[in-house]
This record gives structure tokens, sequence and C-alpha cells, in this order.
């Protein structure tokens, strides 16, 4: 059992565009995602699931395994039937599952009801200019159902394995993957609108989580070089925290905006997330709108993504993840935590203009992602 603690809400979602309850759909999603980003990351081959050349159980090679040891032509063909079915089968397809694969663990949740909390946002903009119109409508549902609520608080992910004991462990693999994402992302959905920052209870390092998943991938065959920067992978990863003073103009001004939504009864967050990522409301500042200043439309949409189809690429996912400013446990001051797949020209942009939106100095910022690049710098060249 793992013990969680959110730092910001955790959204899950439902196929009405609200958050009611927490699903563990969306737990498992989001721990998927980040695997293949670090499977990438090691210079291992993760496929796309939702793609026509996702991975799957080889059923006829498997069957012809079987059929040999019906005829006794060797003990030995019993585990050689498995290895051959799972040939083409990706790491994260075999942990996670995939046609004609079940998952490796079944995942529960275990939540406190006095912890769940009405949705809400905040924003600088007044009522019926951009960004509160904006996120009043794309929130709409949440923010007028009864029923739209996001956990906040401490929770429990409950892993049952479901495979047989491996070198290492299920359980092991995941505590290792849930440390990296809670170090360096999120759980949950809509991270790069701020949900889902976490704390893990006993979380590992980063350099010993990692270590623990590649002893996995050593024992794995099928692995290819993915050259196209359409996927996430780590290799093109950083990530950013940045400390914010309880007297910070910025954060001050937050503390003062207009709720959209039901009033939090938390003191640990503030959901300014959206603001930050695109235009602080009375400022020239936001990561998007400066971005675009530099670097035009077209790239734009591609690293902070567009919700709208292009004739080529159809929606274009964000490479940008944005925190709502929030505390860590009874610390004083906030945090706000910003990371993302691209270069490192783009990483330096996004912290200089964040400084700025801030005003903050060198101390107050600290790259979460050093110990991740010294140990994929040798993993990728021993694999």
């Amino acid at each position: 059992m793992f013990e969680i603690r959110t730092l910001t809400p955790i959204w899950t979602g439902d196929a009405e565009g609200k958050c009611t309850t927490i699903k563990e759909t969306a737990i498992i999603g989001s721990m998927r995602w980040w695997y293949e980003a670090i499977v990438r990351g090691m210079g291992g081959y993760a496929c796309d699931p939702t793609s026509d050349t996702s991975c799957k159980f080889n059923a006829e090679a498997y069957e012809e395994y079987k059929r040999h040891l019906k005829s006794n032509e060797s003990k030995k063909l019993a585990s050689n039937a498995l290895e051959a079915g799972l040939k083409e089968v990706c790491p994260a397809c075999k942990l996670f599952g995939c046609t004609g694969w079940k998952r490796r663990f079944k995942l529960e949740t275990s939540v406190d009801a006095n912890q769940i909390e009405p949705f809400n946002l905040i924003t600088l903009d007044k009522n019926n200019s951009f960004n509160n119109w904006w996120l009043s409508k794309a929130f709409e549902k949440s923010i007028k159902s009864d029923n739209s609520k996001l956990t906040f608080g401490k929770f429990n992910l409950v892993i049952t394995e479901l495979a047989k004991s491996q070198n290492p462990s299920i359980s092991s693999q995941i505590h290792s993957l849930l440390s990296i994402m809670s170090t360096m992302g999120a759980i949950g959905a809509k991270n790069q609108y701020g949900y889902g920052i976490f704390d893990l209870n006993d979380k590992r390092s980063t350099t010993e989580s990692l270590k623990e998943i590649n002893l996995f991938l050593e024992h794995f065959d099928f692995m290819q070089e993915i050259s196209s920067t359409d996927f996430y992978s780590l290799d093109r990863f950083w990530c950013y925290e940045f400390s914010l003073a309880e007297d910070n103009k910025t954060v001050l001004k937050f503390r003062k905006a207009n709720i959209i939504g039901k009033k939090s009864n938390s003191n640990q967050y503030i959901p300014v997330s959206f603001d930050i990522r695109y235009k602080l409301p009375g400022t020239e500042f936001g990561l998007r709108n400066n971005f675009s200043k530099q670097y035009g439309k077209q790239k734009t949409r591609q690293i902070f993504g567009t919700i709208t189809e292009t004739e080529k690429n159809g929606r274009i996912g964000s490479r940008i993840f944005v925190s709502h400013v929030f505390r860590k446990n009874n610390s004083t001051g906030y945090f706000l935590k910003i990371w993302g797949f691209t270069d490192e020209e783009v990483a330096n942009f996004i912290e200089s203009t964040t400084k700025d939106m801030f005003g903050l100095s060198s101390h107050e910022v600290v790259r979460n992602d050093i110990e991740l690049k010294a140990f994929l710098d040798g993993a990728r060249n021993d694999l």
C-alpha cells in the first residue's frame, strides 16, 4: 500500500467531463504514461497503445508451444511458450497490459470522504473577461454540478500483484514509478492545468527508482531506439521548482483573486495554473503569451498544444505542464512546479519568464531533473 498526499487536488474525470469520484483507470493511465516516458528515456521501445501498431500478445506462437508440450517434446517449453507470446510486447505493455495480455497488477484506492472538496479555480481576470470566461465555459459542468468534487489530502493506493514473483517485483517497480512521478510530475489527469501534484510516503530517490526500473528493462529483449519527437521521453525532460515567499507580490494578488466555482476549504494551494500558463491578466507576463511573441504561433502550438484540429496533426498535446501554486507539508511560503518535454532552449525560456513573473532570484529556483539526466546518460549507453 502506498500513501499519497495531494499538494494540489487530483482530477480523474468522467464521461461527462467533470470529476466526481477517484477513478482507478485515470490513475493507472497516468502511471502508464510516465512508465512509457521512462522506457523511452532509457533507449527502449514503448508503443503507442492508442495506435494501430500497439502491442498484441502473440497467441499463435503461444499455442504452438503448448501443442509441443502436449506431445511431451520438452518440459522446458513451458516457460518458452509465454516468452514466445510476449516476444514483441514492449516493457510498458508487459506490465500494464495489451490485447491478449492482462495488466500484471490490480490497483484500488482508499479515500477519506471528509477530504473531498468542491471544484474551484482562481483567476486574476474579472467576470466575463477572457481567462474567466474561458475557464467558466471549459469547466462549466464541474463548476455547476453539486456532485463534482476533487480529492485533496491523503489517500491510499493498494497494489495487488497478479503475476508470479519476479526481480524486481511489480510492487517495487510501481514504488519506483510513483517516486519519480512525485518528484518530477503529477498523477491523474489535467496535469497541464495544475492538478495532481502529490507527495509519496517513503519516497525513493530518483537514482534508486531508475535503477530499480532498469533492472526490469535489462531482462527485456524487445528494445529499439525511438527517434520521433512526437513521443514523450525522459531524454527530453526537464523540471523546475520555484520557491515563492508568503509575501510575494504575485502570490498576494492571486490570494485576492476571483474564485470560479465553490470556495475551497483548503489553504494549501491556489489554483492559478491557467493564468501562469497563458497570460497574467493586466500584465505582459504569461508563459504561452511571451513564448508566442518570441517564437511565433506555429512553434507555440507545438510546445503548448492546441485543442483545435490542424490539417496535418489534429489536436496537439502540450509539452509544458504547470502546477497550481501549492504549499508543502506545514511549510512557509508556496511552491510552483513546471516541467516539460522539450529542448534546453525552451526550458531556459520557461525558467527566465517564470522568474520575471514572480520576481525571483536564482537561489529560489531548483532543477529537479539533475539525478535523472546523470543516470540516463549512463543507462542509454548500457542498454
